[in-house]
Protein backbone atom coordinates (compact mmCIF):
# COMPACT_ATOMS: atom_id res chain seq x y z
CA UNK A 1 0.00 0.00 0.00
CA UNK A 2 1.14 3.42 -0.96
CA UNK A 3 1.54 6.15 1.61
CA UNK A 4 0.14 9.36 1.36
CA UNK A 5 0.41 11.13 -2.00
CA UNK A 6 2.97 8.69 -3.11
CA UNK A 7 2.78 6.80 -6.55
CA UNK A 8 4.54 4.59 -8.74
CA UNK A 9 5.92 6.29 -11.85
CA UNK A 10 4.18 4.52 -15.01
CA UNK A 11 8.18 3.55 -16.32
CA UNK A 12 8.48 1.41 -13.18
CA UNK A 13 5.10 -0.38 -14.01
CA UNK A 14 5.61 -4.65 -14.49
CA UNK A 15 3.14 -6.55 -15.84
CA UNK A 16 1.11 -8.97 -13.76
CA UNK A 17 0.46 -6.74 -11.02
CA UNK A 18 -2.71 -6.39 -8.92
CA UNK A 19 -4.16 -3.10 -6.57
CA UNK A 20 -1.88 -0.80 -8.48
CA UNK A 21 -2.87 2.89 -7.48
CA UNK A 22 -1.48 5.36 -10.08
CA UNK A 23 -1.51 8.98 -10.89
CA UNK A 24 -1.72 9.84 -14.49
CA UNK A 25 -2.56 12.21 -17.43
CA UNK A 26 -5.47 11.22 -19.68
CA UNK A 27 -3.22 11.41 -22.82
CA UNK A 28 -5.71 10.01 -25.39
CA UNK A 29 -9.56 8.52 -24.69
CA UNK A 30 -11.90 6.85 -27.06
CA UNK A 31 -14.71 4.07 -26.47
CA UNK A 32 -15.46 1.66 -29.23
CA UNK A 33 -19.05 -0.53 -29.33
CA UNK A 34 -18.33 -4.35 -29.86
CA UNK A 35 -21.56 -6.72 -30.34
CA UNK A 36 -21.90 -10.28 -28.57
CA UNK A 37 -24.24 -13.14 -27.65
CA UNK A 38 -24.94 -10.56 -24.73
CA UNK A 39 -25.70 -7.36 -27.34
CA UNK A 40 -23.60 -4.64 -27.14
CA UNK A 41 -20.69 -3.47 -25.49
CA UNK A 42 -18.70 -0.49 -24.67
CA UNK A 43 -15.23 0.07 -23.49
CA UNK A 44 -12.50 2.30 -23.51
CA UNK A 45 -8.97 2.54 -24.20
CA UNK A 46 -6.28 5.01 -24.66
CA UNK A 47 -2.64 6.51 -23.28
CA UNK A 48 -1.84 6.95 -19.98
CA UNK A 49 1.05 9.56 -18.66
CA UNK A 50 3.31 11.34 -16.21
CA UNK A 51 6.65 12.80 -16.21
CA UNK A 52 8.52 9.17 -16.34
CA UNK A 53 6.69 8.30 -19.73
CA UNK A 54 3.73 6.74 -21.10
CA UNK A 55 1.44 3.37 -20.93
CA UNK A 56 -1.81 1.85 -22.56
CA UNK A 57 -4.59 1.23 -21.14
CA UNK A 58 -8.22 -0.50 -21.40
CA UNK A 59 -11.38 0.31 -19.48
CA UNK A 60 -14.62 -1.41 -19.11
CA UNK A 61 -16.21 1.46 -17.62
CA UNK A 62 -15.13 4.96 -17.22
CA UNK A 63 -16.50 8.09 -16.12
CA UNK A 64 -18.13 10.60 -18.25
CA UNK A 65 -17.22 13.62 -16.58
CA UNK A 66 -13.22 12.60 -17.25
CA UNK A 67 -11.86 14.18 -20.70
CA UNK A 68 -8.02 13.28 -22.16
CA UNK A 69 -6.25 16.57 -20.69
CA UNK A 70 -7.17 15.57 -17.17
CA UNK A 71 -5.17 14.26 -14.51
CA UNK A 72 -6.58 11.36 -12.66
CA UNK A 73 -5.82 8.97 -9.75
CA UNK A 74 -6.37 5.23 -10.49
CA UNK A 75 -7.23 2.96 -7.49
CA UNK A 76 -7.18 -0.99 -7.65
CA UNK A 77 -6.13 -1.54 -11.15
CA UNK A 78 -4.20 -3.74 -12.66
CA UNK A 79 -0.98 -4.47 -15.82
CA UNK A 80 -0.60 -7.16 -17.99
CA UNK A 81 1.24 -7.90 -20.55
CA UNK A 82 -0.35 -8.36 -24.11
CA UNK A 83 1.11 -8.33 -27.79
CA UNK A 84 4.86 -7.92 -25.77
CA UNK A 85 3.61 -4.97 -24.69
CA UNK A 86 2.38 -3.86 -20.47
CA UNK A 87 -1.04 -2.18 -20.45
CA UNK A 88 -3.35 -0.94 -17.56
CA UNK A 89 -6.50 -2.62 -16.99
CA UNK A 90 -9.59 -0.97 -15.10
CA UNK A 91 -12.32 -3.29 -14.33
CA UNK A 92 -15.22 -2.89 -12.08
CA UNK A 93 -13.31 -2.91 -8.43
CA UNK A 94 -11.11 0.05 -9.88
CA UNK A 95 -11.57 3.46 -9.05
CA UNK A 96 -10.88 6.63 -11.64
CA UNK A 97 -11.16 9.72 -9.57
CA UNK A 98 -10.35 13.58 -11.00
CA UNK A 99 -7.70 15.14 -9.76
CA UNK A 100 -9.30 18.93 -10.57
CA UNK A 101 -6.44 21.70 -10.93
CA UNK A 102 -3.94 19.46 -11.35
CA UNK A 103 -1.13 19.28 -14.05
CA UNK A 104 1.81 16.55 -15.10
CA UNK A 105 3.99 16.89 -17.89
CA UNK A 106 3.93 13.50 -19.57
CA UNK A 107 7.45 12.46 -21.06
CA UNK A 108 6.77 11.41 -24.42
CA UNK A 109 7.71 8.23 -25.66
CA UNK A 110 7.35 7.44 -29.07
CA UNK A 111 7.47 3.98 -30.49
CA UNK A 112 9.18 3.23 -34.03
CA UNK A 113 6.57 2.03 -36.64
CA UNK A 114 5.97 1.13 -40.23
CA UNK A 115 3.34 2.77 -41.87
CA UNK A 116 1.17 -0.41 -41.97
CA UNK A 117 1.75 -0.56 -37.97
CA UNK A 118 -0.12 3.12 -37.37
CA UNK A 119 -2.97 2.93 -34.72
CA UNK A 120 -4.76 5.18 -32.72
CA UNK A 121 -3.37 2.82 -30.21
CA UNK A 122 0.18 4.82 -30.41
CA UNK A 123 -0.97 8.36 -30.70
CA UNK A 124 2.79 9.61 -31.10
CA UNK A 125 5.68 8.03 -33.25
CA UNK A 126 8.70 7.79 -34.99
CA UNK A 127 8.67 6.67 -38.65
CA UNK A 128 10.75 6.93 -42.30
CA UNK A 129 10.01 7.86 -45.37
CA UNK A 130 9.74 9.96 -48.96
CA UNK A 131 7.27 13.15 -48.57
CA UNK A 132 5.36 13.84 -51.54
CA UNK A 133 2.24 15.71 -53.18
CA UNK A 134 2.87 18.81 -51.09
CA UNK A 135 0.12 21.74 -51.11
CA UNK A 136 0.18 24.25 -49.07
CA UNK A 137 -2.66 26.82 -47.93
CA UNK A 138 -2.52 30.29 -45.65
CA UNK A 139 -4.84 29.79 -42.69
CA UNK A 140 -5.31 31.97 -39.56
CA UNK A 141 -4.81 30.18 -36.01
CA UNK A 142 -4.44 32.10 -32.16
CA UNK A 143 -5.56 35.14 -34.23
CA UNK A 144 -2.12 35.05 -37.18
CA UNK A 145 -1.35 33.83 -40.28
CA UNK A 146 0.02 30.35 -40.58
CA UNK A 147 0.59 28.51 -43.33
CA UNK A 148 -0.79 24.89 -43.58
CA UNK A 149 1.39 21.75 -45.34
CA UNK A 150 -0.47 18.41 -46.68
CA UNK A 151 1.67 15.87 -48.31
CA UNK A 152 2.12 12.03 -48.56
CA UNK A 153 4.51 10.21 -46.36
CA UNK A 154 5.28 6.70 -47.59
CA UNK A 155 7.58 3.85 -46.67
CA UNK A 156 7.90 0.42 -48.27
CA UNK A 157 5.08 -0.74 -46.33
CA UNK A 158 1.98 2.09 -47.19
CA UNK A 159 1.22 5.61 -47.47
CA UNK A 160 -0.32 8.00 -45.19
CA UNK A 161 -1.34 12.23 -45.13
CA UNK A 162 0.96 13.93 -43.76
CA UNK A 163 -0.16 17.49 -42.35
CA UNK A 164 2.33 20.10 -40.96
CA UNK A 165 1.10 23.44 -38.89
CA UNK A 166 3.74 25.97 -39.56
CA UNK A 167 6.24 23.64 -40.85
CA UNK A 168 7.41 23.54 -44.51
CA UNK A 169 7.71 19.76 -46.57
CA UNK A 170 10.10 19.19 -49.65
CA UNK A 171 8.94 17.69 -52.35
CA UNK A 172 10.75 14.45 -52.71
CA UNK A 173 12.47 14.48 -49.31
CA UNK A 174 13.43 11.44 -47.23
CA UNK A 175 12.80 12.27 -43.67
CA UNK A 176 12.84 11.07 -40.48
CA UNK A 177 10.31 12.33 -38.05
CA UNK A 178 9.94 11.86 -34.67
CA UNK A 179 7.36 12.81 -32.37
CA UNK A 180 4.80 12.53 -35.17
CA UNK A 181 0.68 12.31 -34.02
CA UNK A 182 -1.20 9.20 -35.63
CA UNK A 183 -5.27 10.76 -35.57
CA UNK A 184 -8.23 9.19 -37.46
CA UNK A 185 -10.16 11.14 -39.71
CA UNK A 186 -13.51 9.85 -42.14
CA UNK A 187 -11.77 6.50 -41.74
CA UNK A 188 -8.12 6.69 -42.83
CA UNK A 189 -5.15 7.48 -40.85
CA UNK A 190 -3.08 10.94 -40.82
CA UNK A 191 0.06 12.11 -39.11
CA UNK A 192 0.21 15.45 -37.72
CA UNK A 193 3.45 17.53 -37.05
CA UNK A 194 4.22 20.68 -35.36
CA UNK A 195 6.88 22.74 -34.07
CA UNK A 196 7.70 20.07 -30.99
CA UNK A 197 8.23 17.60 -33.93
CA UNK A 198 12.18 16.58 -35.04
CA UNK A 199 11.76 16.06 -38.69
CA UNK A 200 15.35 15.38 -39.89
CA UNK A 201 16.62 14.62 -43.77
CA UNK A 202 17.73 10.79 -43.70
CA UNK A 203 18.61 8.25 -46.62
CA UNK A 204 15.92 5.85 -46.52
CA UNK A 205 17.53 1.77 -46.51
CA UNK A 206 14.83 0.31 -48.79
CA UNK A 207 13.58 1.14 -52.72
CA UNK A 208 9.93 2.49 -52.33
CA UNK A 209 7.85 -0.05 -55.21
CA UNK A 210 4.72 -1.20 -55.79
CA UNK A 211 3.05 -3.29 -52.24
CA UNK A 212 1.52 -5.77 -52.54
CA UNK A 213 0.06 -7.03 -49.52
CA UNK A 214 -1.73 -10.24 -48.88
CA UNK A 215 -5.75 -9.12 -47.30
CA UNK A 216 -5.00 -10.93 -44.14
CA UNK A 217 -2.25 -8.89 -43.42
CA UNK A 218 -4.31 -5.56 -43.42
CA UNK A 219 -5.36 -5.03 -39.72
CA UNK A 220 -5.90 -0.90 -39.93
CA UNK A 221 -6.62 1.62 -42.39
CA UNK A 222 -3.61 2.17 -44.77
CA UNK A 223 -3.02 4.02 -48.23
CA UNK A 224 -1.20 3.17 -51.00
CA UNK A 225 -0.97 -0.95 -51.21
CA UNK A 226 -2.06 -3.01 -54.05
CA UNK A 227 -3.84 -6.27 -53.32
CA UNK A 228 -4.42 -9.14 -56.32
CA UNK A 229 -6.95 -11.79 -56.15
CA UNK A 230 -10.57 -12.89 -57.52
CA UNK A 231 -13.60 -11.06 -58.10
CA UNK A 232 -16.32 -12.95 -56.08
CA UNK A 233 -19.41 -11.31 -56.45
CA UNK A 234 -20.47 -7.32 -57.55
CA UNK A 235 -22.95 -5.54 -55.51
CA UNK A 236 -26.66 -5.02 -56.93
CA UNK A 237 -26.49 -1.27 -56.77
CA UNK A 238 -23.32 -0.87 -59.24
CA UNK A 239 -23.95 0.45 -62.07
CA UNK A 240 -24.59 4.12 -63.87
CA UNK A 241 -25.03 7.21 -61.53
CA UNK A 242 -26.42 10.81 -62.43
CA UNK A 243 -25.15 13.65 -60.98
CA UNK A 244 -25.55 17.34 -60.79
CA UNK A 245 -22.93 19.04 -63.02
CA UNK A 246 -22.72 21.81 -60.52
CA UNK A 247 -22.88 20.48 -57.23
CA UNK A 248 -22.06 16.56 -58.07
CA UNK A 249 -25.23 15.38 -55.91
CA UNK A 250 -26.34 12.32 -57.01
CA UNK A 251 -29.74 12.49 -58.77
CA UNK A 252 -32.71 10.31 -58.41
CA UNK A 253 -34.46 12.30 -60.80
CA UNK A 254 -32.80 13.91 -63.92
CA UNK A 255 -33.04 17.55 -62.15
CA UNK A 256 -31.36 18.84 -59.10
CA UNK A 257 -33.45 20.22 -56.43
CA UNK A 258 -30.77 22.96 -55.49
CA UNK A 259 -29.74 23.49 -59.34
CA UNK A 260 -32.83 22.40 -61.57
CA UNK A 261 -31.44 24.13 -64.44
CA UNK A 262 -27.89 22.75 -64.51
CA UNK A 263 -27.46 19.44 -66.71
CA UNK A 264 -26.76 16.16 -65.22
CA UNK A 265 -23.62 14.09 -65.91
CA UNK A 266 -22.44 10.21 -65.64
CA UNK A 267 -20.91 8.57 -62.67
CA UNK A 268 -19.96 4.96 -62.20
CA UNK A 269 -19.70 3.03 -59.35
CA UNK A 270 -19.45 -0.44 -58.74
CA UNK A 271 -18.55 -2.34 -55.52
CA UNK A 272 -17.16 -6.12 -55.30
CA UNK A 273 -15.38 -8.36 -52.82
CA UNK A 274 -12.25 -9.80 -53.73
CA UNK A 275 -10.44 -12.80 -52.01
CA UNK A 276 -6.99 -13.45 -52.49
CA UNK A 277 -7.12 -17.09 -50.38
CA UNK A 278 -5.58 -15.39 -47.16
CA UNK A 279 -8.78 -13.22 -46.56
CA UNK A 280 -11.19 -10.59 -48.58
CA UNK A 281 -12.28 -7.76 -48.50
CA UNK A 282 -15.19 -5.19 -49.97
CA UNK A 283 -13.59 -2.99 -52.68
CA UNK A 284 -15.50 -0.04 -54.20
CA UNK A 285 -14.37 2.02 -57.18
CA UNK A 286 -15.57 5.29 -59.33
CA UNK A 287 -15.60 6.60 -62.88
CA UNK A 288 -11.25 6.77 -63.32
CA UNK A 289 -10.60 3.33 -62.71
CA UNK A 290 -13.20 1.47 -63.90
CA UNK A 291 -14.15 3.11 -67.46
CA UNK A 292 -11.22 1.27 -68.87
CA UNK A 293 -12.20 -1.85 -67.55
CA UNK A 294 -15.35 -2.07 -69.27
CA UNK A 295 -13.76 -0.60 -72.95
CA UNK A 296 -15.13 2.97 -72.45
CA UNK A 297 -13.25 5.59 -72.55
CA UNK A 298 -14.66 9.92 -70.82
CA UNK A 299 -15.64 11.29 -74.29
CA UNK A 300 -17.99 8.16 -75.01
CA UNK A 301 -19.60 8.36 -71.19
CA UNK A 302 -21.92 11.20 -72.01
CA UNK A 303 -25.41 11.55 -71.91
CA UNK A 304 -25.54 12.74 -75.07
CA UNK A 305 -24.55 8.85 -76.49
CA UNK A 306 -27.51 7.71 -76.79
CA UNK A 307 -25.40 4.13 -76.89
CA UNK A 308 -24.91 4.65 -72.80
CA UNK A 309 -27.83 3.54 -70.92
CA UNK A 310 -28.39 1.92 -67.02
CA UNK A 311 -28.74 -1.66 -68.26
CA UNK A 312 -25.87 -1.63 -70.54
CA UNK A 313 -23.40 -0.40 -68.19
CA UNK A 314 -24.42 -2.43 -65.74
CA UNK A 315 -24.07 -5.44 -68.56
CA UNK A 316 -20.78 -4.25 -68.51
CA UNK A 317 -19.79 -4.27 -64.86
CA UNK A 318 -21.57 -7.95 -64.82
CA UNK A 319 -19.65 -9.22 -67.82
CA UNK A 320 -15.85 -7.48 -67.03
CA UNK A 321 -15.88 -8.28 -62.83
CA UNK A 322 -17.32 -11.26 -61.43
CA UNK A 323 -15.03 -14.01 -61.34
CA UNK A 324 -11.94 -12.26 -63.00
CA UNK A 325 -8.51 -11.98 -61.24
CA UNK A 326 -7.24 -7.71 -60.45
CA UNK A 327 -4.61 -5.91 -59.53
CA UNK A 328 -5.81 -3.64 -57.48
CA UNK A 329 -4.31 -0.27 -56.41
CA UNK A 330 -5.50 1.70 -53.64
CA UNK A 331 -6.73 3.06 -49.85
CA UNK A 332 -8.23 0.85 -47.12
CA UNK A 333 -9.68 2.57 -45.16
CA UNK A 334 -12.41 2.12 -41.46
CA UNK A 335 -16.32 2.27 -41.81
CA UNK A 336 -18.62 0.76 -39.68
CA UNK A 337 -19.14 -2.46 -41.89
CA UNK A 338 -14.89 -2.84 -41.13
CA UNK A 339 -12.27 -2.42 -43.29
CA UNK A 340 -12.69 -1.32 -47.39
CA UNK A 341 -10.66 -0.41 -49.85
CA UNK A 342 -11.33 2.48 -52.36
CA UNK A 343 -10.28 1.81 -55.66
CA UNK A 344 -7.48 4.33 -57.66
CA UNK A 345 -6.44 1.70 -59.97
CA UNK A 346 -7.61 -1.53 -61.28
CA UNK A 347 -5.75 -4.16 -63.69
CA UNK A 348 -6.73 -7.56 -65.24
CA UNK A 349 -4.01 -9.95 -63.77
CA UNK A 350 -2.00 -11.00 -67.26
CA UNK A 351 -2.05 -14.91 -68.18
CA UNK A 352 1.45 -15.26 -66.55
CA UNK A 353 0.59 -13.81 -63.25
CA UNK A 354 -2.85 -15.31 -63.12
CA UNK A 355 -0.91 -18.61 -63.06
CA UNK A 356 1.62 -18.15 -60.47
CA UNK A 357 -1.15 -16.51 -58.13
CA UNK A 358 -3.63 -20.15 -58.78
CA UNK A 359 -0.90 -22.34 -58.35
CA UNK A 360 -0.23 -20.45 -54.72
CA UNK A 361 -3.85 -20.94 -53.77
CA UNK A 362 -3.53 -23.96 -54.88
CA UNK A 363 -0.86 -24.74 -52.60
CA UNK A 364 -2.83 -23.95 -49.96
CA UNK A 365 -5.52 -26.52 -49.79
CA UNK A 366 -2.47 -29.26 -50.64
Amino acid sequence: MMNGEEFPQISTLEPGKQNVRLKAKIVSLQQRKIKNEKGETVYFYGILGDSSGTISFTAWAFPATIQSGDVVEIKNCSTKEYNNVNRVYIDSRSEVVLRPGEDLEVKRTFRELKIKDLSTTNPYVSLEGRISGVMEKEMERDGEKQKLYYADLEDDTGKIRLTSFGRSLKEGESVRIEGAKVSEYNGRLRLTINDKTKVLSTKLQYTITERIVNLADIANPIGGITVQGFAVNLGPKSGLVMRCSQCNQKLDDLRCPDHPDAPFVYDLFAYFTIDDGTGHLQCTGGRMPLLPLIGLSPDDFVPSNKNISRRGVQSLLEEKIPGRAFVIGGDVIKSQIGLSMRIRDIRPMDEEFLKTFSRMLEADFQ
